[in-house]
């Protein structure tokens, strides 16, 4: 007795807190009465907590109590030496194999009954798990041993080496073998051969029980775990036929098993967890690359499941030495998610970019902004020339979505200065608890964390809620905004329309506005346009017409879009800066330098955004002129490589700082690259940047003469705090008057009458659906620019309604339109294009007044601006483009090409919500070859109102009503000049009123 009671003593972490509870029922065995508990088979529930017999403890308690060695390891660094003389040695292998099966239900028949080393290796491994655990629900459980060998001495799941049969009643060992599979030895290197075929048969017996544990729980099925690693049921998405992982990356599961399911998933997780390779040995791993400091969100998860289960608690965490000072999760302020937004000039970026920003408070030691860590979510391209085949790779999953930590200095430079694209912020209103679990999972995904890159639907956007999904308590989970696409824009719809209890018990969204954006250096010049008209408004009225004229004709000089002659108005700027000063008054002296202060300070800021985009100017060009690149690492896959082997050891990756500046490597890059010489109007774009670069070399000297000399007394961080003042109040008002929610998924209905040029007049009722549909002018939080315009498949149905089936009077479809009024900056124009908007447009419509009732067409036009406000809330502008349209029927088709005139305006109403009244015309004279040759005409006019009713109940309400007139056909000839006679036009036209109903 005093022999099996020193077998089954309890042992681990939790031997101290379960020993006191366990009341065993007595067992006889061939050597004497063994206690062992009873297991209520059907819920898998101990009626009493079981021990066994085991060489060790918890293989956690290395983690958990790292200056002492825990009773497994005792057990392993014991297994070489000669055997001992004591009581537990003269146990005979049959009463330990029997006290296997009373205990734990667990049977070892046969060559494993008679192998001692196996049965110390089972025992360990039940050792491992907590007490309430080691007798796996289910029934008997036998493990049968093979004689022949498998990698690890575990089944693949094939029909030579199954893992499992009789409905998981035997589970199958084998030979151990070693394996080449990377990830499973990748923490196993400093173990002797004999030490990691020990390690993986206790791993076996920990993967045979929890896979029991998890059939009767469901732990893999549950939310909590399959957001971890994205695990997919069949025909949960399209194109999804069997069970998958969004995870692609082999290295973020414990072995290759565990990408089969997301149950292989968990159990071969657990596997590591209850038996890590520094439970064989103590120095086997650096402490920052033991699993519980590289997993913390499964390890998490499992003991989550344990505890619910009244199994048991797992041992918490403990340091993490490299993790810790990363994340300093004490010093945490929030978590922001960042729009880098459109430039309004580019269609390219017209749907934005998502990043996330932790803050923290500033500590003891001050850290400059440029230091402060974003982490962004791209696509892996590495430096691969753009072309058909790249735009392939970004559609159909060639490229993989990364999590790259970087800083706000490399994100300012490559966005806010390069790119010219202004930062929207946005705060995650997140708890304590999630806060830090967003911390946990950025760091486990940039190291493991690759996920399929599919532009439309597996993008940054789609990368964000992967991460923060994987953060949210409570089971809490935000969906995509979309099946077959999701957007930037409208995750910032479904991330503002969750609602989350703050820590004053308040409802609030999980998504909050903060108007202080990072301010691009283009969108910065914009503003510094408008303030130095201003000022000049400003010193007008304080200063004598003859000593500001020299500061208005150094104005007229520096919008030049000549780079050599702002910098001969740079050179003129000290002395009329200096002469309007001297000529002030004492008593507004002091009001005059603050002003003339704050006019030299935009001009550099104007000058800055010029120098900003020749630079990236160059960068391009440089980029077109490669002909051989010296870099290992340009193709996409062979950049995935190195960065996963960079981040597979973490004392290499702190010794070795990841290049993440993409701007910075390529520039690096191009530096020692072979190049063809540059072609004409390159060589000329390469000349005008340095000499644009020299502009700006004399305007900060301007500044820099007259902050030391004439306007030394002015306080720069003052002005400086006025700037960002003015700025966020600006920005503030404009968010108060703007909808929350963008374009995207809109659905409007409509009901109203047709006046038709024969019959009566007609009911007609609409539906328009739009993917994405931003208008000019329109005021959004999470949308475009105000100056841009974006329609995707926005479509319109009209019919008629009457007993029976509607009649359909006509549909159209716009597939894609895109118009933009924003004009690049006097100083950065090269052509006259610069100076104007563009749009263009492709659709398809159906209408059965015309005697073709079927179109396609397509369009471009330039864009005037004749009159705008600042943010274009209301404008005025005029278009000239070229139309073509192709009609058909069932048996002809007439193509047809002309010019088009166009005219918008926008006026904003008072209230909330961008409220405005719209006006768009246009005329088309074409060309119509075919059976029915000529000039056709066409002309549109649409009137209406935007009129945003606020909230009703969850309900965001827009009304827009209408009145519409649209009239196509011929011209009579013309029947000269004293002619009496008058032609009307023939034709078809058709007017509408209708009011249009949309929820949001």
């Amino acid at each position: 007795m005093g022999l099996l009671a020193l077998l089954v003593l309890p042992v681990g972490a939790w031997a101290g807190e379960q020993a006191a509870s366990e009341v065993p029922s007595e067992v006889t065995t061939a050597s004497g009465p063994v206690h062992a508990p009873s297991v209520d088979e059907g819920t898998g529930t101990p009626s009493q907590v079981p021990s066994v017999s085991s060489a060790g403890a918890s293989a956690n308690d290395a983690a958990v109590f790292p200056s002492a060695k825990p009773p497994v390891m005792q057990a392993a660094e014991s297994l070489d030496e000669e055997p001992r003389s004591g009581p537990v040695e003269s146990l005979s292998l049959a009463s330990r194999v029997a006290a296997l099966e009373a205990t734990t239900g667990i049977i070892l028949h046969g060559a494993a009954a008679r192998d001692a080393e196996l049965i110390s290796d089972v025992e360990a491994g039940l050792a491992a798990l907590p007490p309430a655990m080691r007798r796996p629900p289910g029934g008997r459980l036998e493990l049968v041993l093979h004689p022949e060998s498998a990698p690890l001495g575990l089944g693949d799941g094939s029909k030579e080496h199954p893992d499992w049969s009789e409905d998981r009643e035997q589970f199958h060992l084998y030979r151990y073998a070693p394996t080449a599979e990377r990830r499973a030895t990748l923490r196993l290197s400093r173990l002797t051969e004999a030490e990691a075929e020990h390690l993986w048969r206790r791993r076996a017996v920990v993967h045979a029980v929890m896979q029991r544990w998890d059939d009767l729980k469901n732990w893999s099925r549950s939310r909590q775990w399959r957001r971890l690693d994205g695990w997919i049921l069949p025909f949960e998405r399209p194109l999804t036929w069997k069970e998958s992982a969004s995870i692609t990356y082999a290295g973020a599961f414990s072995r290759a098993r565990g990408q089969v399911s997301a149950s292989l998933d968990l159990v071969t997780f657990a596997e590591e967890l209850f038996i890590p390779a520094e439970s064989l040995r103590a120095d086997a791993l650096p402490v920052d690359d033991q699993v519980r400091c590289q997993e913390m969100s499964k390890a998490r998860a499992l003991s989550e499941f344990v505890a619910e289960a009244h199994l048991g608690d797992l041992p918490a965490r403990g340091d993490c030495p490299a993790f810790d000072a990363w994340a300093d999760a004490d010093a945490l302020s929030h978590l922001e998610v960042l729009l880098v937004a459109a430039t309004g000039r580019q269609p390219q970026s017209l749907f934005g970019h998502i990043l996330l920003r932790p803050v923290w408070r500033e500590g003891a030691v001050v850290q400059g902004p440029g230091f402060e860590r974003v982490v962004q979510l791209v696509a892996l391209t590495g430096l691969e020339s753009k072309g058909l085949g790249y735009l392939m790779k970004g559609m159909t999953g060639g490229f993989s979505t990364v999590f790259l930590t970087g800083t706000l200095g490399d994100i300012s430079h490559e966005s806010l200065e390069l790119e010219q694209r202004t930062i929207r912020r946005f705060r995650l209103n997140l708890t304590q608890g999630e806060a830090r679990r967003m911390l946990e999972r950025t760091w486990e995904l940039e190291r493991r964390g690759y996920l399929g890159y599919y532009f439309f639907t597996d993008n940054c956007a789609a990368a964000l809620l992967f991460l923060l999904n994987g953060a949210l308590e409570d089971d809490r989970y935000v969906r995509a905004p979309g099946t077959l696409w999701v957007l930037p824009t409208a995750t910032l719809d479904t991330l503002a329309k969750t609602e989350v209890v703050d820590a004053n018990g308040r409802a609030v969204s999980l998504l909050e506005h903060l108007p202080d954006a990072l301010e691009s250096t283009g969108d910065r010049a914009r503003r510094a346009l408008t303030e130095q008209e201003r000022i000049l408004t400003t010193l007008a009225t304080l200063l004598p017409s003859h000593a500001l004229e020299p500061l208005r004709g150094v104005h007229r000089i520096l919008q030049s879009a000549e780079p050599d002659v702002r910098r001969n108005g740079y050179e003129r700027l000290t002395q009329a800066v200096t002469t309007a000063l001297a000529s002030s008054r004492p008593a507004s002296r002091a009001e005059v330098r603050d002003a003339l202060h704050a006019y030299v300070a935009h001009a550099v800021r104007v000058e800055r955004a010029a120098v900003d985009q020749s630079e990236a100017e160059t960068l391009a060009i440089d980029r077109e002129r490669l002909l051989a690149l010296d870099l290992k690492d340009g193709k996409a896959s062979d950049n995935a490589l190195d960065r996963q082997r960079l981040f597979e050891r973490e004392d290499a990756l702190q010794r070795k700082l990841a290049v993440l500046d993409r701007t910075a490597v390529l520039q690096q890059a191009l530096a020692s690259a072979t190049k063809r010489p540059p072609t004409p109007d390159e060589l000329k774009a390469l000349v005008r940047a340095q000499h644009t670069e020299a502009a700006f070399a004399a305007a900060t000297e301007a500044q820099g003469a007259l902050n030391d000399g004439p306007l030394a007394e002015v306080d720069p961080r003052a002005f400086l705090a006025r700037d960002r003042q003015r700025k966020t109040e600006a920005e503030a008002t404009w968010a108060q008057g703007a909808l929350r929610e963008s374009g995207a998924s809109r659905t409007v209905v409509s009901a109203g009458m047709d006046f038709p040029d024969m019959g009566e007049a007609r009911p007609v009722v609409s539906l328009r659906t739009s993917a994405m549909n931003e208008a000019l002018g329109d005021a959004r939080l999470h949308g475009f620019q105000s100056s841009s315009e974006l329609r995707v498949l926005d479509g319109e149905l009209s019919v008629e309604p009457r007993w029976g089936v509607p009649r359909i009077l006509g549909s159209r479809l716009t597939l894609v339109g895109y118009r933009t009024l924003l004009p690049e900056l006097p100083q950065q124009r090269r052509s006259v294009s610069d100076s104007l908007g563009w749009g263009a447009e492709a659709g398809m419509s159906t209408n059965f007044e015309r005697l073709l009732p079927y179109r396609v067409s397509v369009q471009a036009e330039a864009l005037g601006v004749v009159a705008s406000s600042e943010r274009f809330d209301t404008f005025l502008a005029v278009g000239v483009g070229a139309r073509a349209t192709m009609d058909w029927s069932q048996f002809q088709s007439a193509p047809a090409v002309g010019p088009r005139l166009s005219l918008s305006h926008r006026a904003g109403l008072p209230g909330p919500g961008g409220s405005a009244l719209r006006l768009e015309a246009a005329y088309v004279p074409a060309w119509r070859s075919g059976t029915t040759s000529g000039f056709t005409h066409e002309a549109d006019a649409t009137l209406q109102v935007e009129w945003y009713l606020g909230k009703i109940a969850h309900w965001s309400v827009l009304l827009t009503p209408r009145a519409q007139v649209h009239w196509e056909g011929r011209l009579a000839s013309w029947s000269g000049p004293g002619s009496s006679r008058a032609s009307l036009p023939e034709g078809w036209a058709r007017r509408r009123l209708a009011l249009g109903v949309e929820l949001r």
